[in-house]
């Protein structure tokens, strides 16, 4: 029997990826998804830790509702 992967396929990031490219830590990458505020699924088997991956289509969401615009003020 040939072991089978749980990890999806794709343009998918782990949380240390994550944290990288945002500046920031695996901690608060994992904070982020429990907030809600980005968008993950666990692929972790049974009732351990889990363990996170993050699509790129997501983390452009994030990244998008999180930038913060200058605006004139009168």
């Amino acid at each position: 029997m040939t072991p089978v992967s749980v990890a999806p396929t794709g343009d998918y990031l782990t949380t240390g990826e994550v944290a990288r490219r945002i500046g920031g830590t695996s901690q608060h990458v994992r904070q982020l998804i429990k907030s809600g505020r980005l968008t993950a699924i666990d692929i972790a088997k049974g009732h351990g830790r889990p363990r996170f991956r993050i699509s790129e289509a997501a983390l452009a969401d994030f990244l998008r509702d999180a930038t913060v615009t200058a605006t004139e003020v009168a």
